[in-house]
């Protein structure tokens, strides 16, 4: 069950993201990218990743804009520093108007983030940008469902997850509702007792299926939720799906939710407003959603939230 704060802490726990972790672009940025899109070639793959000739136009497109290394110096900090948060929020609603058309703000976003590291497509039957929906008729715990979707890092039972998952909301839930979480896996990991550490250094956790994936190394299911390696490097593989229909009486089942109870206690709860982008480095932040607001069934589909998904991969990553 998801952990609920007071009025009083929530709030500002809220204003704590908004000043934080928050990034807006100059109005000069938005209208220079605005100008740029239009001219932006169309994306192109090799392997999963954007092409090297793509992202060295991309690159190229932007990286001498008026304003841009200070945006990327700001996200890289919220991201990428090992005892920081490991999220941020870039507000790009503005950016997507100034680019006049969905086609040329989806490729605007992906420039920008392509200063920040490779995008990625993992799953081979999706675009690059993956459509998550509201689906009524599914388990509410999925991504595209409508109730409480817990903790988790992406692609989770794979040798080398995506190093960062990123989520851009194109349509905010009308009832007001499904706040984002996030938590610091790390900080979680560091308050845990030495037996529930070596409980969870244990290949002996199970998610899901592994077909049909690219750019994220090999199938390792049952996996570790500690793999041992450096926080730059290695994952903490945990989502609290995969606890769903264990044992409670299993030792590694009380370490791994002894986990999910530390990461509970830490979230951080806030609303994505259109042409939101939240960035998660999944080295060291976990996500999830709160539940959708009632009465999802009584709005058309093309009413109910959007958002899409993408994922990024270092340049030195070895898959």
């Amino acid at each position: 069950m998801a952990y609920v704060e007071s009025d009083s802490q929530e709030e500002g726990a809220m204003n704590q993201t908004e000043h934080q972790n928050r990034v807006k672009l100059p109005e000069s940025l938005t209208n220079e990218m605005g100008k740029v899109a239009a001219t932006l070639p169309d994306w192109q793959l090799d392997a999963g990743l954007l092409s090297p000739r793509t992202w060295a136009e991309y690159r190229s497109a932007l990286r001498g804009l008026t304003g841009m290394s200070e945006v990327i110096a700001t996200c890289d900090a919220l991201l990428n520093q090992v005892g920081g948060d490991g999220f941020a929020v870039l507000e790009l609603g503005p950016l997507l108007d100034a680019c006049g058309s969905p086609e040329n703000g989806l490729r605007a976003v992906t420039a920008l983030l392509s200063l920040l590291a490779s995008p990625l497509r993992a799953f081979d039957r999706w675009p690059l940008w993956k459509p998550l929906g509201t689906n009524t008729d599914i388990d509410p715990m999925r991504a595209t469902g409508t109730g409480y979707n817990p903790l988790h890092i992406d692609v989770v039972n794979s040798t080398l997850p995506p190093d960062y998952s990123a989520l851009l909301c194109i349509r905010p839930d009308p009832r007001g509702r499904g706040e984002s979480l996030v938590s610091q896996l790390r900080r979680a990991v560091s308050r845990l007792g030495p037996a529930d550490l070596r409980l969870l250094s244990e290949e002996a956790y199970r998610d899901g299926s592994f077909h049909d994936l690219t750019g994220v190394g090999r199938e390792w299911n049952p996996f570790p939720v500690l793999d041992g390696l450096s926080k730059s490097k290695g994952f903490v593989r945990f989502t609290a799906k995969m606890l769903a229909g264990a044992d409670p009486d299993d030792p590694h089942t009380k370490a791994a939710r002894a986990l999910e109870q530390e990461l509970i206690a830490q979230q951080r709860r806030f609303l994505l407003n259109r042409g939101d982008l939240v960035i998660v480095n999944q080295h060291l932040c976990c996500h999830g959603r709160e539940p959708l607001g009632d009465g999802q069934e009584q709005l058309h589909p093309d009413e109910r939230r959007l958002l899409l998904q993408i994922f990024l991969r270092n340049p030195e990553a070895t898959v």
